[in-house]
């Protein structure tokens, strides 16, 4: 059931914050635990996923005036600089081998941690994983080997880590980053129907893709267009986010996965999925100066707020977002995950700072 509870975007912003802070407390180290797993507690620190946590931090550091929120976004990038491999590369939670996605996110913490210190160290361990990232695309365009962990190698939504080698070109001034992120643009766009859905888009169904990995590749198409100049990415982003705003329920739920003709293929709800795509929406209605999507993001950031329990007692509770609604639905089953949490803080963000200009990673 949903709490009932709806309260201002800051107070369910702040609860967010508090919980990725007890997230990164609760591990020896620095870095952020991967989830809460109701019954169970704190998982370790998820090296993936604290890298684009560090640009969540850093701008609610500045725009909501929290300095302590810029000293743990350091700290986590610092620890990032501890797990990067000879190669350059991040290697996954379980595995220790290379993950290309993975790399891709914490590619952004750096750069975040760089723009805010100018300390040369992040930048170079920027440079050494975007080095790594442009040696392994192949022939085609794309990144055949280093997929995540228990799915096979090739993955659409791998153009969030083409943006994050956009975003390290323009920090750097190397252009060699963009041009090899244009290769996999180019090859990402080929992967779409024609109605904004794509193919070999999921973590473990591609017939059916997550709303989680559709709403990376919506999003890694935008932000990628944007630094690139290629409309066609912003088209296609936008084909997708259409089709999506259809299917928002009138109490702002939307299925947690969908089949090639956008047909709902999940009764229960991807809260991350969400709350990425209400992220998506708003920027678009930013680029436009519309506000075509305003009543869908009201409704689903409503919505994500009623599933956010403000006042367990359980501090691994208290405050985060679930992976499913239900709780005991396909996508992080009983766990709340720190991405959630994350891309939640995002949206809000947002909405509370409409014309401030800040990445969003």
């Amino acid at each position: 059931m949903l709490s009932g509870k709806a309260l201002d975007d800051g107070a369910h912003c702040d609860a967010a914050v508090a919980w990725l802070c007890r997230a990164q407390d609760a591990t020896p180290d620095r870095g952020v635990s991967h989830s809460y797993l109701i019954g169970k507690g704190w998982m370790p620190s998820y090296p993936e996923t604290t890298g684009y946590i560090i640009p969540t931090f850093i701008n609610c550091s500045r725009l909501l005036g929290e300095q302590d929120l810029m000293r743990r976004a350091l700290e986590m990038a610092e620890w990032e600089l501890g797990l990067q491999l000879a190669n350059g590369a991040i290697p996954g939670l379980v595995s220790g081998e290379p993950v290309v996605f993975d790399t891709g996110q914490v590619l952004f913490g750096w750069l975040g941690a760089y723009a805010e210190t100018g300390d040369r160290r992040f930048m170079d361990a920027a440079a050494r994983a975007g080095d790594w990232l442009v040696s392994g695309l192949d022939g085609s365009g794309t990144w055949s080997s280093f997929g995540n962990p228990g799915t096979d190698s090739i993955h659409t939504y791998n153009v969030r880590v083409a943006w994050a080698l956009v975003a390290l070109a323009r920090a750097s001034g190397e252009h060699r980053y963009a041009d090899a992120a244009g290769r996999f643009v180019a090859w990402a766009l080929g992967q779409e129907e024609g109605n904004g859905w794509f193919r070999r888009n999921c973590l473990n169904d591609n017939d059916r893709p997550l709303l989680h990995t559709i709403a990376y590749t919506s999003q890694g198409l935008l932000e990628c267009g944007l630094l690139l100049g290629d409309a066609r990415c912003i088209d296609a982003a936008r084909r997708t986010s259409a089709e999506l705003k259809e299917r928002v329920g009138a109490d702002g739920r939307m299925p947690g996965r969908f089949d090639s003709s956008w047909n709902p293929a999940a009764a229960w709800c991807c809260l991350t999925g969400m709350a990425q795509t209400a992220i998506v929406w708003q920027r678009l209605d930013r680029l436009d100066g519309t506000d075509q999507y305003a009543g869908a993001v009201e409704k689903v950031v409503s919505f994500l707020k009623g599933t956010q329990d403000l006042d367990a007692s359980e501090d691994g509770v208290r405050g985060g977002i679930k992976g499913s609604f239900p709780v005991n639905g396909g996508y992080g089953t009983y766990r709340l995950p720190n991405w959630a949490a994350k891309f939640f803080i995002d949206a809000l963000l947002l909405r509370e700072f409409p014309t401030a200009d800040f990445p969003l990673y």
